[in-house]
C-alpha cells in the first residue's frame, strides 16, 4: 500500500489560560484519549476535521465531568483555512488557571516541549494576564514573565518575532480588574513594539460590552458566543499580519 504526500499545512500553538482550554465551550468526557474527530459530533469539528475538541488537562479541578473541549480552535480553523487556502492546525495548549509566572514554569514540561519538538508550530498565539490580574502580580512582574515566554519560543523553538502573536486579556468584570487589566495592555503594547511581535486581538475592548450575550455566568468566560467572537478575532489579526507561510 502507498500514500501519496501529505499537507502539513500551517500549525499553530494556542498559549493561554481556562479561557483558551475552552471553559464553557462545548465539554466532552472520554475514556480513550486517542482522540479523532469521530469521537465527536460533526458539528463541533472544523470542516476539514482536523480540528476538533481536544484534551483538556486541568477540567478535573472545575468540572471533572469533562476531560476535553471544544474552544474557539474548530472555527478559527475554518476561518484560516479558506482565507489561507491551506490546511491548519491548531494545538489548544491552554492551562486553566495559569499566571504567567505558571504558563513560563509550564514550557520546562518534558510533555509541553515533547509536544512543540513534535508539533513544530510556525505561528503562536498568546492569551495570559487575567489570572495574573487576580492573583495581583504587579505590571512590571507581568511584563518580565511574559518577555521570558516569548524569549523561549524565539530560543528554544526557533518562532520567528512576527508570528508570535499577543493578545490583550480578556475584560474581566470582577471589581476594580479594568485598571490592572489596563496597565497589563499597555505593558504587551510596549513588549510587542520592542521585540518585533505581531499584536493579537484587543479582547479587553471587546469584552468590554455585550456581557450577557458574549460570557458565561462567571465575569471573565466566553459563552459559545463569545467564543465564535474569539475565532473572528483572532481570524482578523492573523489575516492581517499574513504570515509569510500563508496563501491568501
Amino acid at each position: 500500500e502507498r500514500h501519496g504526500p501529505i499537507g502539513i499545512g500551517t500549525v499553530i500553538a494556542a498559549l493561554g489560560d481556562s479561557i483558551t482550554e475552552g471553559y464553557h465551550s462545548q465539554g466532552f468526557w472520554r475514556d480513550d484519549l486517542e482522540l479523532t474527530p469521530d469521537a465527536f459530533p460533526p458539528e463541533v469539528a472544523s470542516a476539514d476535521r482536523r480540528n476538533y475538541p481536544q484534551y483538556a488537562p486541568t477540567t478535573h479541578v472545575h468540572r471533572p465531568d469533562v476531560n476535553c473541549f471544544t474552544s474557539w480552535m474548530p472555527r478559527l480553523n475554518d476561518l484560516l483555512a479558506a482565507a489561507w487556502r491551506r490546511p491548519v492546525f491548531i494545538a489548544n495548549e491552554g492551562w486553566g488557571g495559569a499566571t504567567t509566572a505558571a504558563y513560563l514554569k509550564l514550557t520546562r514540561d518534558a510533555g509541553w516541549q515533547d509536544r512543540m519538538r513534535l508539533l513544530r508550530p510556525t505561528v503562536w498565539l498568546i492569551h495570559l494576564g487575567v489570572n495574573d490580574e487576580r492573583h495581583q502580580v504587579a505590571v512590571a512582574e507581568f511584563a518580565a514573565n511574559l518577555a521570558a515566554l516569548v524569549e523561549v519560543l524565539l530560543s528554544e523553538y526557533a518562532a520567528a518575532p512576527a508570528r508570535i502573536f499577543i493578545s490583550t486579556p480578556c475584560y474581566d468584570y470582577w471589581p476594580k480588574a479594568a485598571p490592572v487589566l489596563q496597565a497589563y495592555r499597555q505593558a504587551i503594547a510596549d513588549l510587542i513594539a520592542a521585540r518585533g511581535l505581531s499584536p493579537g486581538p484587543d479582547f479587553f475592548a471587546a469584552y468590554a460590552v455585550d456581557k450577557e450575550r458574549l460570557y458565561g455566568t462567571d465575569p471573565v468566560h466566553p459563552n459559545l458566543a463569545g467564543m465564535a467572537l474569539m475565532a473572528e478575532l483572532w481570524a482578523a489579526a492573523l489575516c492581517a499580519a499574513s504570515p509569510p507561510t500563508c496563501r491568501g
